[in-house]
């Protein structure tokens, strides 16, 4: 009787909620649906998810390009169906090809994502794809099928979608990302409809429709090439992308037909080499201004530190910390930037309050020459120590986890938070750059043989899927030709 009784609760929670709310009208089909977020929620949901993507993944500092991006976003917007939300585009600093909208408006594509397009029209094609996700309110949709309860009783993102809490978390201030119902993988109907309004929006915007038919064209290619069964994020959607190539072809064909006497807006790149101009110079593969790890040691050439991860410890590099742990996975060392200052001591007692650890002692200590403080936290079955490092008016801090009193980790733990210092010269030197770069073929000339001329570190295969082109090609004189360069950092 108890179950029953919650069952009828829940039920007229629903109700109560869908009769509050009503039944929206879908501004792309023009159908009545039953969604539990308001506009206004859905503002507020994307302005917090828009925050957690900025401060976990980052984005792309290059005005140029982001203004650039901004301007083709900006003329598609013009023209979506769902005018409720003020839509705004960014480039996120992850090197995988990528492209995503949250709820609210908020669009972007990665700088991995660029290095494989070709055309303005291409990149017209995916950002009007994404916001085809938010016209429809495909996120919506999903969220109000995901968690109606939770999102009824006004549970935001941030409650549902980061728990944190064991030691290792706390310190490292690790977890998961965002809301994983805001991004996990749209329908075959859902990412169908944002192909369709995409290609509308990049015709009325003076953009040729096929633009998305031949990028994902070149991203199944890469997909392929990687080895990746279930597809890169772009492709990791419900219809197999030879489908969805011919889907958007054939639309892309009715819907130039149709547009044929329209008068054409110019694009804003003039011609092909106008295009490639704006890629010119992105960063490719793993950003060092970031740090970069050299086998086990890590350069931060803009914080100018260095510090020597344990050998054979498996690393990883994030934006908010950067780590290493044992194969075992029963110890890891992780590196985080704690605040400004130059006091230790008080970073320390700061650090301890919070976590409610106020009875520690705290030693005081140098490293390689720096103010220091370092304490012991010591738990069932778990060791940690936590060691605080001023340098350049800035705290750092080093975390050591230790979950197997057995293995005798002490030593190799000491000695890499002991090798904490200053970025000399000669490391700084160290610190290399992939850029993307743009040049021009001599007649007749081989991809493999002008990336050898260009000194790239591309292979032929990645090359000619970057610049769409097929295996074997003899180049045109003054062809232009994306390639990764490595180059001195800067």
């Amino acid at each position: 009787m108890q179950q029953i009784n919650r069952v009828l609760k829940i039920l007229l929670i629903i109700v109560s909620a869908s009769l509050y709310y009503g039944c929206a009208v879908n501004p792309v089909t023009g159908d009545r649906e039953v969604v539990f977020i308001s506009v206004e929620g859905e503002k507020q949901l994307g302005a917090e998810n828009a925050k957690q993507v900025e401060e976990r993944m980052g984005l792309v500092d290059d005005p140029k390009l982001v203004s650039y991006i901004q301007s083709i976003g900006q003329r598609l917007a013009k023209y979506s169906p769902y005018q409720e939300v003020t839509y705004q585009f960014e480039i996120v600093d992850i090197q995988e090809p990528n492209a995503f909208a949250l709820p609210g408006g908020y669009v972007y594509v990665s700088r991995g994502l660029l290095v494989l397009v070709n055309s303005e029209d291409e990149l017209a094609g995916v950002i009007g794809h994404e916001i085809g996700h938010v016209a429809a309110r495909h996120s919506v949709q999903r969220l109000t099928r995901a968690a109606p309860i939770g999102l009824v009783a006004g549970i935001t993102s941030a409650a549902v979608g980061i728990v944190s809490s064991s030691l290792a978390n706390a310190v490292s201030g690790t977890g998961s990302l965002l809301n994983s119902a805001i991004l996990a993988p749209y329908s075959r109907e859902q990412e169908n409809d944002a192909d369709a309004i995409g290609q509308l929006l990049a015709v009325k915007s003076g953009w040729q429709p096929d633009g998305i038919t031949h990028f994902l064209h070149t991203l199944d290619r890469e997909t392929v090439r990687q080895g990746q069964e279930e597809g890169l994020a772009f492709l990791a959607t419900h219809p197999s992308t030879p489908k969805r190539v011919k889907a958007t072809e054939t639309r892309a064909i009715e819907l130039n037909a149709k547009a044929s006497t329209t008068p054409k807006t110019d694009v804003i790149a003039k011609d092909h080499k106008a295009f490639l101009d704006k890629l010119n110079g992105l960063i490719v593969g793993a950003d060092a201004k970031q740090g970069v790890f050299i086998e086990q040691k890590f350069l931060h050439p803009v914080m100018d530190i260095a510090l020597d991860f344990p050998p054979g410890w498996e690393t990883t590099n994030q934006s908010q910390y950067v780590a290493a742990v044992t194969k075992q996975q029963d110890a890891l060392l992780i590196l985080q930037l704690q605040g400004d200052g130059d006091d230790t001591e008080q970073a320390a007692s700061e650090f301890l309050n919070k976590a409610n650890l106020t009875n520690q002692s705290v030693n005081q200590l140098t490293i390689s020459g720096l103010p220091a403080s370092q304490t012991q936290v010591n738990s069932y079955k778990q060791k940690s120590t936590v060691t605080w490092i001023a340098f350049n008016q800035q705290i750092f801090r080093l975390t050591a986890i230790n979950k197997n009193s057995a293995a005798n980790y002490g030593p190799v733990i000491s000695r890499s938070i002991s090798s904490f210092h200053p970025l000399t010269a000669k490391g700084k030197a160290e610190v290399k750059q992939q850029r993307l770069r743009i040049i021009p073929a001599e007649s007749g000339e081989s991809v493999s043989a002008l990336l050898k001329r260009a000194g790239s570190d591309w292979d032929e295969e990645s090359c000619t899927i970057a610049n769409n082109l097929q295996s074997g090609a003899s180049l045109e004189k003054g062809q232009l030709i994306k390639v990764v360069i490595t180059e001195p950092f800067e």
